[in-house]
């Protein structure tokens, strides 16, 4: 063998060997830190172990020893029940994410649809039934229709006792009332008619 080769070969063994030597030192270092965590980890399990006793301690809790393991054995028993009860969570999460733009959409539309009932006066026309002047008025209309029934004896009048009642003012006031009342339903009927020759 050539005094060249077995350089070559001595330069690609001592890279090797810095390889190795890198990975021992690198696995080094990650044992050093898995022990500094494992080190951290205890002294908060152990600060928060006592933090727990203290408080349930203070909270008069007494802790069945031999329970925790039935606990244990509970919760290993059911994960499966713990696993479908978190799928339905996700579920219903990813449902909510789904409805959401839905429920804004019909938002939107409720409030538009007010907007156009408001603009078309459907509500003047129910904050109108809310006045006491028209509340007293419709009471006092319905209990005049129960009270006053058509009566033979009373209502079959000549014409000449009909003028005779006309003649009272409370009779012409109410029947002009009735009168401007059936025009403002109807403001057709109340502009003159036009004849037009063809």
């Amino acid at each position: 063998m050539s005094e060249p080769n077995i350089k070559e070969q001595i330069s690609a063994l001592n890279r090797k060997m810095d390889l190795v030597l890198e990975s021992i030192e690198q696995q080094k270092r990650n044992r050093e830190e898995f022990d500094d965590l494992v080190s951290d980890l205890s002294i908060v399990a152990k600060d928060a172990f006592h933090h727990t006793v203290v408080m349930l301690d203070k909270s008069q809790v007494e802790l069945d020893h031999s329970g925790i393991p039935m606990l244990l054995i509970k919760l290993l028993q059911n994960i499966d029940t713990f696993y479908e009860m978190l799928e339905m969570l996700e579920s219903a999460r990813d449902f909510m994410k789904d409805i959401s733009p839905i429920l804004h959409q019909v938002g939107l539309d409720a409030v538009n649809k007010m907007n156009e009932f408001d603009q078309k006066g459907y509500f003047d026309i129910i904050r109108n039934f809310t006045q006491p002047d028209l509340i007293a008025a419709l009471s006092r209309t319905s209990k005049a229709l129960a009270d006053v029934k058509m009566d033979d004896k009373l209502d079959n009048k000549s014409l000449f006792g009909l003028l005779k009642q006309l003649n009272s003012p409370d009779v012409r006031k109410s029947l002009s009332y009735v009168l401007r009342l059936v025009q403002a339903m109807n403001p057709e009927s109340s502009r003159p008619t036009v004849n037009r020759k063809s």
